[in-house]
């Protein structure tokens, strides 16, 4: 395109070179791309005595730019078709010895009303337009011999003026759309157009012959024009020797106006090799500093990916020592139970008479209040996570005050009804025996444990995802199906164990025989039996702790352990005599549990916190957080990215859904496996 640019640019400074130089009365500016006229163009026609001026095949949309059009006084002929005109300026109408005007090939869509004021006109070619109707006074162009009109499609009528100029031997329409004169009768020809039009209008048609015997009239009376016209040419002559001179000294001044511009380019070109040499140099000292950083992120990655594959055999680790303590054989744990509901059995009536009906409804009522204020807990934090999506809803706000008011109401009609309604001691006498079954305990320790397992895996496979590490993500896989089957097998324990315990007291209920406030009696031996802090140390043991225990087979051991546990003991300082003196009568029990605290110890100092060293990573590059802390981790759900995740699919084991969004699912978000099973995670 810029090559075309410059042969165009010479073509045109070739023409006005030949305009300025040849003889002939042609200016000729024809195939130059030219979208204005140049700036002087009609001056040098009046200087030179041009007749003739070419400007078709250009791109011109007007005839402004080139000057006055008052100089193209002489001007016989104007070639203006092949452009972009759609329309012609008022001024057309100062071209008086105009002969010739081509605009065929354009996009006019009107004639100006004075071009019918260019009584020498001949020729008008403007075919090939967008012409809707011709200027009514067209009839004044007597001297018309040739009007083409073909291809304007819009153009329907003449107008009756054309009756005027019987000197038309050539009239070219197109039949087809014709209104007036009818199509049959354009179809025939100038002459039968205008007999037409001669008629209808009531005008004699006399025929382009009558106008050729005053042709020696007219001659006659141009002899005396001429002698005006030669006057005319002798000062046009003297007025052009004056512009010669004028455009010589002109062209003096722009040849030094371009040295002067060409020595300005020079310094330019100078001042553009210094700047893009500095640019160069500043590019090279920036591209240094990129490599440096670049490699010191380098180190960075192999650094993370380094603590993802400690994080990844650590899991590994705890993976392997759940599945062997799963297989182990669970037939002392079984013995123990049925020994404990033995005993449980036999002190039954023992303690029937010593019963402290007081004491018990106090903690029957202590109890109450524990599952109410977990039950208002829980409704805090659902109202507080709504809040930003029910603000419109400020009503339901208000029923549910009245709800919370209306169950206050509701516990102190239970509170005492407690006393006198036997299904709620056997509730109560229920939910006190499971918080103490140190099975079900150790049962819902396991299922949490694996379901952070779960977590820490998925968390490692997204950021391996991240980090584009695509090995052992198979062996994750597998891990994660592993971990799937174990979760489903330890919620089916904790079923069976409720089950266990529904018996129990449905086997207590058939010894109660109708006895007053029996259930009352078993709460109080139940809450006699139970060990000192067992129920702090349930909520307050560390997971680091409990963690241990239960890897290395003891937690069933925790009742013994509620003081030792607590923040007034040190783990550290415990000893096998201490473990036997709380109770633990199994020596390999004792063994196991020094163990667990060994490596609770071990655990502890590796969590450590450490001072960081190395420069802080962008986001993409973060690493993954440790397993014990997954589970905490406010990790967004894959397909709302707002909430919280709350479901591990299975079988593959991906933790990566809330509750809300996997309802409609059928297949894992994250691998595209088919879900069979959906199960919701509750936090403790």
């Amino acid at each position: 395109m810029f090559r075309r640019s410059r042969e165009n640019k010479a073509r045109l400074e070739h023409k006005l070179y030949l305009a300025r130089e040849a003889p002939e009365p042609i200016f000729d500016l024809s195939e130059c791309a030219l979208q204005n006229v140049p700036q002087g163009i009609y001056s040098l026609c009046r200087v030179f005595l041009k007749e003739v001026l070419r400007l078709d095949d250009n791109r011109l949309t007007s005839l402004s730019g080139g000057g006055q059009l008052k100089d193209l006084l002489l001007l016989k002929v104007l070639d203006l078709h092949s452009n972009a005109f759609v329309y012609l300026p008022d001024d057309i109408q100062l071209l008086k010895n105009l002969k010739e005007l081509y605009l065929n090939d354009n996009q006019l869509k009107k004639l100006p009303e004075t071009i019918c004021n260019l009584s020498s006109l001949v020729v008008l070619n403007v075919a090939n337009n967008s012409l809707k109707a011709l200027p009514q006074n067209l009839g004044h162009l007597k001297k018309l011999k040739l009007l083409s009109l073909n291809a304007n499609k819009h153009l329907k009528h003449l107008p009756k003026s054309i009756c005027q100029a019987q000197r038309l031997t050539t009239l070219e329409l197109d039949p087809d759309r014709f209104v007036y004169p009818p199509s049959e009768v354009v179809a025939q020809g100038a002459e039968a157009i205008l007999r037409y039009v001669c008629n209808d209008v009531g005008v004699d048609y006399l025929g382009p012959d009558h106008f050729q015997d005053s042709v020696v009239e007219d001659v006659d009376d141009s002899a005396d024009q001429i002698d005006a016209f030669e006057a005319k040419i002798w000062k046009l002559e003297n007025i052009k020797k004056q512009r010669l001179q004028d455009f010589l000294e002109m062209e003096r001044a722009n040849e030094l106006l371009q040295k002067q511009e060409f020595e300005l380019a020079n310094a330019q070109k100078i001042s553009k090799n210094q700047l893009l040499a500095d640019i160069t140099r500043r590019q090279t000292k920036l591209d240094s500093k990129l490599v440096k950083l670049q490699q010191l992120k380098e180190v960075e990655r192999f650094k993370l990916v380094e603590m993802v594959l400690e994080a990844e055999q650590r899991a590994d680790g705890a993976i392997k020592q759940l599945l062997a303590l799963n297989s182990e054989p669970l037939a002392q744990l079984l013995e123990q139970e049925r020994e404990e509901e033995e005993r449980l059995l036999a002190a039954a009536d023992k303690y029937n008479k010593a019963l402290r009906k007081d004491d018990i409804l106090e903690n029957m009522e202590d109890l109450l209040e524990q599952e109410l204020i977990r039950f208002q807990q829980f409704h805090d934090s659902r109202v507080e996570a709504s809040k930003n999506i029910l603000e419109m809803e400020t009503h339901y706000d208000y029923r549910v005050t009245e709800i919370l008011q209306s169950q206050d109401l509701h516990k102190a009609e239970l509170l005492e009804k407690l006393q006198e309604d036997g299904d709620l001691q056997k509730v109560a006498v229920g939910a006190l025996l499971e918080r103490g079954d140190a099975r079900s305990w150790g049962l819902l320790q396991q299922v949490r444990l694996v379901e952070s397992q779960l977590a820490a895996l998925t968390f490692i496979e997204m950021d391996k995802r991240k980090l584009e590490i695509d090995h052992n993500l198979n062996d994750l896989s597998e891990k994660r199906i592993d971990l799937s089957c174990l979760l489903i097998d330890l919620l089916e324990q904790q079923k069976q164990r409720r089950a266990q315990l529904l018996s129990t007291l449905q086997t207590l209920e058939e010894f109660s025989c109708n006895s007053e406030d029996f259930w009352l009696k078993q709460y109080q031996r139940l809450l006699d039996k139970l060990p000192e802090g067992l129920s702090e140390a349930q909520k307050n043991i560390d997971p680091m702790l409990a963690q241990a225990l239960l890897l290395n087979g003891v937690i069933n051991c925790l009742p013994f352990l509620a003081k030792m546990t607590q923040c007034q003991y040190d783990v550290e300082n415990i000893t096998e005599s201490d473990l036997s003196e709380a109770g633990i009568t199994n020596r390999l029990d004792r063994m196991h549990i020094l163990d667990a605290f060994q490596m609770y110890k071990k655990e502890k100092a590796c969590k450590s916190p450490v001072t960081p060293t190395a420069p802080a990573l962008p986001i993409e590059e973060a690493s993954a957080p440790p397993l014990d802390q997954v589970t905490t981790m406010a990790s967004e759900c894959a397909i709302c990215l707002d909430r919280a995740c709350e479901v591990i699919f299975v079988p593959c084991g991906h933790f990566c859904c809330c509750a809300e969004c996997p309802t409609t699912l059928t297949e894992c978000p994250m691998c595209r496996t088919e879900i069979e099973r959906k199960i919701r995670v509750v936090s403790s």
